[in-house]
């Protein structure tokens, strides 16, 4: 089997000045991961450095560069599963640079699939992962030109009524690939939406929402979490690859189920045991690269 990986930055509508940079943060995240998989590493060691490259960068919706929530505190979700149907995830962590390593701490531990808020990051402090206790600049100059007045008086029902009206710039990361022994892994990341209500939760941290692998496939979604998370979106890609559809066929359907029986704005990425992959999306960009062998 030839080694193989796809990684995605994230759909949405960002400003044309930024997408250079989201795309090479991509393509260096992918090199990462390649590198990895050609010293014939598993292809959950390949995930992880990928979308550690992504966390790190500061540009991105994940780890260092994720979106503050309506309280001003940064709270991310990251998953990461694999074909023998392990999996690790962790929500609403705060201060956690790089939650997708404690989502693989708990994949290999093999006990519980989630952990959630401080507990986790205190795992994660007790384990020597960093800590991540201020945004970037950029991030803060975004929560601070949309903080509203629903967001500063924790107004729940104003801010749904606003995050439903326009959410154009989603962002979560993720990888999908395989390895030399035909092992896929799937992973993904996110800061999340800015301006929520503290303790969302979207579908990137949900197995079978944000991410799912079987020995048949693998799906790493982004876009609109509660809508994707509804529809068990990664899972769903999954179940039709199994039936004996082709991923490409699969992945479209899955998109094509999120625009019209929802409208929702998302994107995704897929690889199957044989290490055919696809990226969609339904918006207006989502920076991706690919390598192989």
């Amino acid at each position: 089997m030839k080694a193989a990986i796809l990684v995605q930055g994230g759909c949405g509508d960002f400003p044309k000045t930024e997408r250079e940079q989201r795309n090479d943060i991509c393509a260096r995240a992918a090199e990462t991961g390649f590198h990895v998989l050609q010293r014939d590493c598993a292809a959950i060691e390949g995930c992880e450095a990928a979308i550690l490259v992504m966390e790190n960068s500061g540009i991105l919706n994940a780890g260092l560069g994720s979106y503050r929530q309506a309280d001003g505190i940064a709270r991310r979700d990251a998953s990461l599963m694999t074909s023998d149907m392990r999996a690790g995830a962790v929500a609403q962590v705060p201060f956690l640079k790089n939650p997708i390593r404690l989502a693989r701490y708990l994949l290999e531990q093999d006990a519980h699939v989630m952990l959630t808020g401080p507990e986790a990051f205190h795992l994660g402090l007790r384990l020597g992962h960093d800590s991540c206790f201020a945004s970037t600049a950029a991030k803060d100059t975004y929560w601070q030109d949309h903080l509203t007045a629903s967001c500063l008086a924790l107004d729940y029902p104003a801010m749904a009524a606003e995050w439903k009206s326009s959410n154009p710039r989603l962002g979560t990361v993720g990888c999908v690939c395989i390895d030399r022994q035909g092992q896929l892994a799937a992973g993904t990341s996110t800061g999340g939406t800015g301006q929520v209500y503290p303790g969302r939760v979207g579908d990137t941290p949900i197995i079978g929402a944000g991410t799912y692998c079987t020995g048949q496939a693998a799906v790493s979604m982004t876009g609109a979490g509660e809508r994707i998370m509804v529809h068990l979106s990664a899972k769903q890609l999954c179940d039709y690859v199994r039936t004996g559809m082709r991923v490409a066929e699969a992945a479209r359907l899955v998109l094509q189920e999120l625009g019209q029986l929802c409208n929702a704005s998302a994107g995704l990425i897929a690889m199957d045991s044989s290490g055919t992959a696809i990226a969609l999306k339904n918006t207006a960009f989502m920076p991706v690269a690919e390598l192989r062998e």
